[in-house]
């Protein structure tokens, strides 16, 4: 159990050198960090859900782990939807323009939240851990879930206001990770468009 925990949280250590070279101090390919994060992570989770087998989706109340297994599901739909299309010119991972910083997003599930894809990862990982059982994905879903928030909020302090024009603002009118009812109503508003 211990090996695709280790590998999990690896991921996010590529992932920040993915900002720290692609934005803070800008170096060719950088971008192929973030892609090396995704393969980690992605690699740790299918490693886990195998171990414990399609037969785990019928053991117990298995309607109720089918149900979790759809918000499993819908964790993962959200976090490509946020990280891939709700942002401009490829998503995340890509280095601001020579000429400066990325413009802001502020909409959509960007307006509801400044970090939304920490609320879908935890999501997917919390379906995943209902869906199949095993301390392995429980333990994934806390470590994973965990290490994600400390990631974006060095991301909150350090690099996004470097690197995405009017973030100060931003961070002042939109909660950090937690929604809130003024946020979720704007997130409505305007995500009828890209975000």
């Amino acid at each position: 159990m211990t090996a695709p925990l280790l590998l999990g949280a690896v991921s996010f250590f590529v992932f920040a050198l993915s900002d720290l070279f692609g934005v803070l101090r800008p170096r060719r390919g950088a971008s192929a960090f973030f892609a090396l994060g995704g393969v980690l992570l992605t690699a740790s989770t299918l490693w886990l859900v195998l171990r414990r087998g399609p037969g785990a989706l019928f053991g117990g109340l298995w309607p109720l782990r089918w149900l979790s297994l759809l918000l499993a599901a819908a964790g993962l739909a959200l976090l490509v939807h946020t990280l891939f299309f709700a942002l401009p010119s490829g998503g995340s991972g890509v280095a601001p323009p020579p000429d400066g910083r990325l413009p802001l997003v502020d909409t959509g599930v960007f307006a509801l939240c400044r970090h939304p894809g920490v609320l879908w990862l935890g999501l997917s990982y919390l379906g995943l851990w209902g869906a199949l059982g095993g301390a392995g994905l429980g333990l994934a879903f806390a470590l994973f879930t965990a290490l994600d928030a400390a990631y974006v909020f060095w991301q909150d302090r350090r690099v996004f206001p470097h690197s995405i024009a009017g973030y100060e603002s931003y961070r002042a009118r939109v909660p950090f990770l937690l929604p809130t009812a003024r946020s979720l109503r704007a997130c409505l508003k305007t995500g009828k468009g890209r975000g």
